[in-house]
């Protein structure tokens, strides 16, 4: 996540979440004007300077600068004779905005994600007729990890099931490698893909599944 908000699309946070900051339309307005004349290094900006580029009349402007002031969305800085115009409020509050709805997407995800595994969870249980082991809802972690889907998963118990073989984890793994690996080859010519994944899989489970029994 950016550390700086300058670093963020602000007109685009703006566009989606001044309602939400009961900002009108009017005073939307005000405020693309005002910051496109900002980004133009200009220092003082009157309402006067703000008409030239609207439809609103000075003294709607200038109303309309006092309410904004008023909701601490812009800063009015008063130095000497003149007044100098800073949307510094509101990019704070748009990036406190924007690190909220960062959150909510992550949180989001995990819950997305954590529902496909404990799909998945009860898929292979199901076959495998009993609890998995710890190791074994590793290894499932990590499929997820490595960008294998909930169909992919799903898929190669249905291939192991349509061709008789037993559903273990070492099979539906040696099933999502094979289709990594032949998806590689059609799209490379060459996989870099190893057969060594895991040569003794098959009996760190086994042991694994006894301590879990046992235990």
């Amino acid at each position: 996540m950016p550390n700086n908000f300058k670093a963020i699309d602000f007109e685009y946070l703006l566009i989606e979440h001044y309602k939400n900051l009961n900002i009108s339309e009017n005073e939307l307005a005000v405020i693309l004007v005002l910051n496109h004349l900002l980004k133009q290094k200009n220092d003082i900006i009157t309402a006067e300077a703000l008409s030239f580029k609207m439809n609103l009349e000075p003294r709607e402007i200038d109303e309309t600068l006092s309410i904004l002031v008023k909701k601490s969305i812009v800063d009015l800085e008063i130095k000497g004779t003149s007044a100098k115009l800073s949307l510094l409020p509101l990019r704070k509050k748009l990036f406190n905005q924007f690190k909220i709805d960062i959150l909510k997407e992550e949180e989001a995800q995990k819950e997305e994600m954590l529902s496909k595994m404990q799909n998945v969870y009860g898929i292979l249980e199901k076959e495998l007729k009993r609890t998995l082991s710890p190791i074994e809802i590793s290894r499932i972690q990590e499929w997820f990890t490595i960008n294998y889907t909930e169909k992919d998963i799903e898929n190669a118990v249905k291939d192991l099931i349509a061709t008789g073989k037993k559903v273990t984890i070492n099979a539906v793994d040696k099933k999502l490698l094979a289709k990594a690996k032949a998806e590689e080859l059609n799209k490379e010519g060459v996989t870099a893909l190893s057969d060594k994944w895991s040569k003794n899989m098959e009996e760190t489970i086994k042991i694994a599944k006894m301590k879990w029994l046992d235990d």
